[in-house]
């Protein structure tokens, strides 16, 4: 069951969260650069990227007991949706420049791979392999220039992109 998981959820939100990582990297040179100075930033660019655009968007959760949230009394056995994406941007967590993509912020709290018990067990290995893509592109690639608006990839769930048109210049 543990392969299986790993497999069939592991695959596509990962190569969704690199593609994510790389797109707001383009977008964002002053970050390119920083990671291009100084490639040991890797991870933390891969979970600023997932709390920035989680691959991940929404999810649902079944309440195991009444439960109160904003004054409004949810009953045991309903179904609640999640905004991953949300919560990872709420200005209450996040502060003013929640919006705003910077890998120098310590992004950890974000809920890109879930929380609690229903953390996604595959999170180290999703992150060993942004961090080493990450850094080894840091190390060789100067700058990305984007060519064009990326186009998105339509999914009721996932978040991720279809193209992102961009030229590379090699370090």
């Amino acid at each position: 069951m543990l392969v299986r998981s790993l497999l069939s959820a592991g695959v596509d939100t990962t190569v969704y969260g690199i593609a994510n990582t790389m797109q707001a990297l383009a977008a964002n040179p002053d970050q390119w650069a920083a990671l291009h100075a100084q490639p040991s930033l890797a991870r933390f660019a891969f979970d600023e990227a997932l709390r920035h655009d989680s691959p991940v968007q929404t999810f649902f959760r079944t309440t195991t007991q009444d439960t109160e949230i904003g004054g409004t009394t949810i009953p045991e056995g309903e179904k609640v949706l999640l905004f991953l994406g949300a919560a990872n941007r709420d200005p209450r967590r996040w502060g003013d420049t929640a919006d705003r993509f910077d890998i120098r912020r310590t992004a950890s709290g974000h809920v890109g791979f879930g929380m609690g018990i229903h953390q996604c067990v595959g999170q180290p290995i999703a992150r060993m392999e942004a961090e080493l893509v990450l850094a080894a592109l840091a190390e060789r690639i100067e700058r990305l220039e984007p060519l064009a608006p990326p186009v998105p990839r339509l999914n009721n769930t996932l978040k991720g992109w279809s193209h992102v048109p961009v030229r590379v210049h090699a370090a």
